[in-house]
Order: C-alpha cells, then structure tokens, then sequence
C-alpha cells in the first residue's frame, strides 16, 4: 500500500516581511487613501499615484513625466516660502507684526478675522502656484493623473503618503480650490478647506527603512523625552513672555525628561547605545540651508553654547552610534526646522532619520517663538494622551485658524509619520 501523500503544499506569505508590526494593536496603522510617488529621470520627475480614493483608473495606472527639474522645484518651493514669509511673517499693520502673536486676542476677533481672509486668498495663489508646477507641467499621463488626484481631493478628507527620495516640497502649503470652477485670478476668494495641509493628512517618506516601526514603545511607566533647549530664549525679567518654560512644563508632566543645553550635551545623549528616549524636542534657533556672498551654509541648530549643530554634525552622530535610535518622535521647535531636501545639508530632517529618528516636524519658515511655544504644547497636549501625530497636526492647524485667527499651523511639515503613536507596553514581560 502506497504511503500517505500529504496533499496539503506550503507556499510563501506574502506578508511575513510585516510580521514585526504589532499586529496585537489592531487599527492603529491608518488606512491610506493615496499614494504619490515621485522619481527623478533624465527628463524630470516619473510621477506614479494608486490608492482607493481615485477615480477607476480603466486598467491603465495612474503614471505621467513631470517636466520640471530639481532646480525647478526647489525654486518653486523658494518662492513659496518667500510668500509666506512676505504675507505672514512680516505681514504688519498699524505698525505692528500682525502674527508675531494670537490676533484674535490682540485686535479683537473681527478684525482678525478680516485680516485672516485677505491672508488666505493670497497663500492660496502662492500655494495653487507650486500645486501646478508640480502636476500640470508634464505629458498627457500626468495630466490624467491630475485629473484624478483634484476629483478626489475634493471629494473629502484623505490619508496621503508622498514617497521620494528627489522630491521635497512642503505638500501641506499647496492649495486646491475646493471649487473647479472658482478661479483665484479672477477675484474668487481662497478658502481654508483647499490647502492640503488643512483637510487632508499628508506626509513625505524617503523610502524604505529596515526594521523601521512607526510605533513607539515604552516599558516604563512613563515615556521618556529629551529636550534640546537654547536658555537664551529665557527672558528672566519676563518670565511670562519666556517660550521654554511652557514646554518643559508639559513635557514633564507627561513624561521623564532629561534637558541639555549645549551641542556636547547633545551630542553625548544621542550617541549613547543606551539612549532610549522617546521624544526629542528642539527650542532654539536655526535655519534651512542659506546662501550669501561666502556662499552656501549648512542647515544648522544652535543651542545655549551658541555652536551650531550642522547636519554633518549628526552625520557623524550615526557612524559614531552604529545603530539606529528606535523610531523616537523629533518635534523642531526651530525656525525652518521641518525642512529636508535633495541634498543632505538642506534640512535636519534628512540627518535626523539617518540617526534613527521616526517622525520629525518641523516649520517650513521662520516662526515667531510666541506661537511656536503654544504650538508645541498644544501638540503634546495630544500627543501624550496617544494620539496618532498627524491628525494631530491637521486638529491643530483647524483649531489656530479658527480659535487664533493664524495660518502658521500650515507651516509646519509632517515628514514621515502617519501612524506615530505612543504605545505603552508596561504589562508586556
């Protein structure tokens, strides 16, 4: 008699690379709705877009060619920043710097709500500018995809991840009137709902990561968090008006805290194989990369020694640690710290993820320290409780325009993050 022949056949799963997402936390991970990827070529940009939000794509991807270099893009992305920095930051009246505070507080509601709509129509363009740049300025293909992308921005909320490892730019300032047929240069009025930054959840990833989880597990009673602070900011004869101490004061309320104030300190805290922070945090001044007579300068940070952190600085931080953090949360409290570019000196960002870093957000512009401290704190505020960062941001972004009559919620970028979440795991063995 012949022998049993098992008739049961092993095959390969097809998901057991994912195994190391804590499926035991099911529905934390948020469903995207769309995908962008953008790619560099000879000619410019080979776009791609998939996801359940768009339109039936009749067998045919969603695929076109941008017609637009890198020197293009970053010179869109600058003009838009300039924009910004000309209708926001410096925007004044009556003598004074309309959002160098909270006007609904400083000119009274009415007032700030006028103000804020004659801010809104003109980002709006500035925004609608690097929106067309970057999806019609191509062939036939991108132009379809287009077509697809705007029927379901304006269908309603989305989950967007934008993958590229070329292409940066800050997607939540880019504007989409939620009207095809209001036309912003024939006097129609921006609104609010057709940045994408306001309706939609966006972030920018640079590819894959090994053993990346966008989960952040802590097996203490409390987090732990790390806070990068420039004590120059302190103003000891107006103790009211200082921006640090409101952080701290949430911070460490909610977690267990460690403070350094100089690049050595720094330096020591990130390169320790026993760093096990969970949350970095960085008040203080900096910039993107800059260009004057001497030439280009390097993104930089500077904390209370007044030596700036460069992003060769943290460079060496990861060859020096030779193993990557564990995914902690970044939050740049720093004025154009949410920057990351082509080149590696652009932003922090790009440095930062090379160290092991999870999440980082950050402001594309300058930003006034009064807001940024509220800004901070209203994140963590949330952030703590273990609510996902980027809705997070798009709550807080609604919440300042409405409450504070201030667009600066937009200005900063979410790069990488859609699920960053603290998780506590204090009952695992």
């Amino acid at each position: 008699m012949p022998p049993e022949v098992d008739l049961v056949c092993e095959v390969d799963d097809a998901y057991e690379g994912l195994t190391r997402l804590p499926r035991s936390h099911p529905g934390r991970l948020q469903e995207r709705t769309i995908f962008l990827e953008f790619e560099a070529t000879h000619a410019g940009y080979s776009v791609r877009a998939h996801g359940p939000a768009l339109p039936y794509d009749g067998n045919a991807p969603y695929k076109g060619l941008l017609r637009s270099s890198h020197r293009d893009i970053a010179a869109g992305v600058a003009k838009l920043h300039d924009q910004w920095a000309d209708k926001v930051v410096r925007r004044k009246a009556a003598g004074r710097y309309v959002y160098d505070g909270f006007p609904a507080q400083i000119v009274g509601a009415r007032d700030a709500e006028c103000e804020l709509a004659a801010v809104c129509t003109e980002l709006a363009r500035a925004g609608q500018s690097l929106y067309r740049l970057l999806f019609l300025k191509g062939d036939s293909g991108l132009k379809r995809l287009e077509a697809a992308l705007a029927h379901a921005l304006r269908s309603g909320p989305q989950t967007i991840t934008v993958t590229s490892e070329d292409l940066f730019v800050p997607w939540g300032m880019l504007y989409l009137h939620p009207d095809p047929g209001a036309l912003l240069n024939t006097g129609a009025a921006g609104q609010w709902t057709g940045f994408l930054g306001y309706t939609h959840i966006v972030e920018h990833n640079l590819g894959c990561v090994p053993d990346y989880d966008p989960f952040i597990h802590y097996r203490t009673e409390r987090p732990r968090a790390s806070l990068h602070f420039d004590t120059r900011l302190e103003n000891r004869d107006q103790p009211d008006t200082c921006p640090l101490q409101p952080v701290r004061n949430v911070v460490e309320t909610r977690a267990d805290c460690q403070e350094h104030h100089t690049k050595p300190q720094t330096s020591a805290s990130l390169i320790a194989r026993d760093s096990d922070h969970h949350v970095l945090v960085f008040g203080a001044h900096g910039t993107g990369v800059r260009t004057d007579r001497r030439g280009d300068h390097q993104a930089k940070v500077v904390l209370s020694d007044n030596e700036p952190i460069y992003a060769d600085d943290i460079h060496d931080w990861a060859c020096d640690r030779g193993e990557r953090l564990s995914n902690p949360l970044c939050f740049m409290m720093v004025c154009e710290g949410g920057r990351v570019g082509m080149y590696f000196q652009e932003g922090l960002a790009r440095p930062f993820f090379e160290l092991g870093v999870g999440c980082v957000i950050g402001p594309q512009i300058e930003v006034n320290t009064h807001f940024a401290s509220r800004f901070t704190c209203r994140f963590f505020e949330e952030f703590f409780k273990g609510e996902c960062a980027a809705p997070v941001m798009r709550h807080l972004t609604q919440e300042f325009v409405s409450q504070h009559a201030t667009p600066l919620g937009l200005a900063f970028t979410l790069v990488r993050g859609i699920d960053s979440r603290l998780i506590a795991d204090t009952g695992s063995p």
